[in-house]
């Protein structure tokens, strides 16, 4: 009876030593079939048109599949505007994310270690100098002493400086007001500005609204950037991952082209407007991602214009914030 029992100890000692062996040759920081275990990868998104492949490249799998292959797992994390976007990145809670050309200039102004990978998109279109319906006001020149909004510190601000240029007037000859989109529209309506410089998807709401008139946009005046970070971190130490997000976008692009169909409707929900609304702003973007050495020019350009009108803490070397593959 001895006999048996100490055999059964002995095999009992010899299973839990190989049970211990078993479990601790697996490294921690793996999964099973030996599979590194995937790190997480923060991303920034804003519910707005001008992120349209963005959200489909989300929507059809294209990110995660892209950055599985790499190791990584996604977290997308929507916020409501740009600044916000920013405002994360310097709280350290995102590794990338989408903003205007100004929000990301004044972040990095301030000490934001983040930099440019990728433009997220252009489009002159979309945004424009309006005037109510039946306003007065026909053209550019025709602002001389009126009021005129839009948001201190974004795009609109730049559009309204280059137009009054190229029409012979500077700022100080008319009565510049800051204001929100929210507010603009409110203020356009009620007649307490006589215009103002709004982005999509405001302009398509009201303009079918039958509530405002385009005076003039972007076209061959500026492309109205919106472009794509990434911490410097990341940057440095995994640039696989920003190099699979960056072609899970350039999928959601040739998606968005061949089946727009199919894509305003996958984005109708996350971006509250009716179908062909959305249809027809998608229309106006251009969604390809190429560094070109023109945006790096019209980088500079928008970094010593909002260095002339105060809009940045301290000078921002444009060739060293902008990642160049």
């Amino acid at each position: 009876m001895r006999k048996w029992t100490l055999i059964t100890a002995v095999c009992g000692l010899l299973l839990a030593t190989l049970l211990s062996i078993g479990c601790s040759s697996q490294p921690a920081t793996q999964s099973k079939n030996n599979v590194p275990a995937s790190k997480e990868i923060r991303i920034g998104i804003v519910p707005l048109p001008h992120y349209a492949h963005m959200w489909v490249a989300k929507k059809k799998g294209f990110i995660d599949e892209e950055l599985q292959k790499v190791g990584f797992n996604l977290k997308w994390q929507p916020f409501g505007l740009g600044p916000m976007v920013s405002e994360a990145f310097a709280a350290g809670h995102l590794d990338m994310g989408v903003m205007g050309d100004f929000p990301a200039f004044i972040g990095r102004s301030a000490g934001t270690n983040y930099r440019i990978v990728s433009i997220a998109s252009a489009a002159p279109k979309a945004l424009a100098l309006v005037v109510k319906k039946d306003s007065n006001v026909a053209k550019v020149t025709d602002l001389k002493g009126k009021k005129v909004a839009t948001t201190k510190g974004a795009y609109g601000q730049k559009l309204l400086t280059l137009l009054l240029e190229q029409n012979g007037l500077q700022m100080n000859d008319i009565q510049f007001i800051h204001m929100t989109m929210d507010d603009l529209a409110t203020a356009l309506l009620r007649g307490d500005v006589d215009a103002g410089v709004m982005w999509e998807p405001l302009i398509t709401r009201m303009e079918e609204a039958g509530e405002i008139r385009n005076i003039a946009d972007g076209t061959g005046v500026y492309e109205a950037y919106a472009v794509l970070m990434a911490s410097g971190d990341v940057i440095d130490q995994n640039p696989e991952a920003v190099d699979a997000l960056l072609k899970a976008y350039q999928r959601g692009n040739e998606y968005l082209k061949q089946n727009p169909e199919e894509c305003v409707k996958l984005l109708q929900e996350d971006m509250k407007l009716p179908e062909p609304q959305l249809a027809k702003i998608i229309s106006k973007f251009n969604y390809d991602g190429t560094i070109t050495e023109r945006f790096v020019s019209d980088m500079k350009d928008t970094e010593q214009f909002m260095q002339k009108n105060g809009l940045l803490k301290s000078k921002v070397e444009v060739d060293a914030f902008i990642r160049k593959r």
